[in-house]
């Protein structure tokens, strides 16, 4: 008899599972749908299961044949920030600084090497107060380069992949600290192409180009992320088989042929969303199969940022406090991070109370459209699992 019991229960379980994944390839249809065909990739990592679903097409305007696949990779944008926090947080974990060391002596070697001057010529005396910490969690008060010039530039030079040093050179010609180290919270992805700097000095570098980026994450959680890469020469198609439009331009910009740099290690994420979850799942959730207990808890430290792009916002250390974009959750609930880069939009995030990672990624520029699939998202897998439960009881 308990044999036959416990047959039901799996096979009440399995329907349960199938009705998630199909609940959820029916909710990215619709948005396909709703978008004007732009296409989806949908990821969620359970306990001993992730699900990978797609929709829509790789090109617009293309047959059937192109149609986007589960495993092809999209352009992810700041979701990269998670993974370059995870990074140098491994190096905190190992002991090859603190997080309240000061940043300048961790990157200013390569910088030099590059640019020929310290840092300090183009940053100011300001620098030489900005930690680790303050990089991590927006709070050095450095300008952020992503700007109208940045971008503009790119378009205008496709084929040319944008380090660091060029980069940073889109701040406006006099600009200072827009507060004092630490004063401050304020969105700002100069903060990851200098923590990029820290990790390639510290790998021993020669160059911003040389730097193996997948190095700095453990390899059992890499070899359970088969569609992920990091972007540093060549266009997008180099990384990806998926057509994305940027709004940059009208008409927009098929970026397909246009570097896929992105903002190196602030935005060069190439991956599906079932990497992804998988990825900020292994990184927040139990284990420490990404970084010490110690260090999860200083990622979920969140500040509000103060003024600029989203005032309010709570950003830990790479990371942002995303419950909000769901409705109904506790603060600190659900954290991951958002990205928005050249054609792509994304959000990735990990619920602390259900043990899930959730990730959705789409070839246009529409981060409401990809929040409120996220939100839809995040409710039917505790739906589900809630359902589960019950069912177990």
């Amino acid at each position: 008899m308990q044999h036959i019991c416990s047959v039901l229960l799996l096979s009440a379980i399995g329907a349960c599972a199938a009705t998630l994944e199909t609940d959820l390839q029916q909710a990215i249809d619709r948005a396909n749908l709703l978008t004007g065909g732009t296409a989806f990739s949908l990821g969620v990592s359970l306990e001993g299961r992730t699900i990978s679903l797609s929709s829509g097409k790789r090109q617009m305007g293309i047959a059937e044949r192109a149609k986007v696949m589960p495993t092809d990779a999209f352009a992810m944008g700041s979701t990269r920030k998670m993974y370059t926090a995870a990074s140098i947080l491994r190096l905190v974990d190992q002991g090859k600084f603190g997080l309240d060391d000061k940043a300048l002596p961790l990157l200013d070697t390569l910088w030099t090497k590059l640019n020929g001057t310290s840092i300090v010529s183009t940053l100011g005396p300001k620098i030489k107060d900005v930690t680790v910490r303050h990089l991590l969690q927006m709070h050095s008060g450095i300008p952020d380069f992503d700007n109208m010039a940045s971008r503009g530039y790119q378009f205008d030079h496709p084929t040319e992949d944008l380090g660091p040093i060029k980069e940073l050179s889109f701040l406006h010609a006099g600009q200072g600290f827009d507060c004092d180290p630490g004063t401050c919270g304020e969105y700002s992805s100069s903060n990851y192409e200098l923590l990029g700097l820290i990790l390639a000095q510290q790998a021993g570098a020669q160059s911003w180009d040389q730097y193996q980026q997948s190095e700095g994450l453990p390899k059992d959680v890499l070899s359970a992320m088969p569609s992920t890469s990091f972007a540093v020469h060549g266009p997008c198609s180099k990384y990806t088989d998926v057509h994305a439009y940027s709004k940059e331009r009208t008409p927009p910009v098929d970026v397909y042929s246009v570097s896929c740099t992105n903002g190196w290690t602030c935005g060069n994420l190439i991956s599906n969303a079932a990497d992804a979850a998988v990825f900020v799942r292994a990184l927040l959730g139990k284990g420490e199969r990404v970084l010490k207990a110690s260090s999860q808890q200083e990622m979920m430290s969140f500040k509000p940022l103060t003024q600029g792009w989203s005032t309010g916002l709570e950003y830990g250390l790479g990371l942002m406090d995303m419950s909000k974009f769901v409705g109904g959750t506790q603060k600190g609930e659900f954290m991951g991070h958002g990205g928005e880069t050249y054609g792509f939009s994304a959000s990735t995030a990990y619920s602390k109370t259900h043990d899930f990672g959730a990730s959705i990624v789409a070839n246009a520029e529409n981060t409401f459209a990809v929040n409120r699939i996220m939100s839809l998202v995040y409710k039917t897998v505790v739906s589900h699992l809630s359902s589960n439960a019950t069912v177990m009881v």
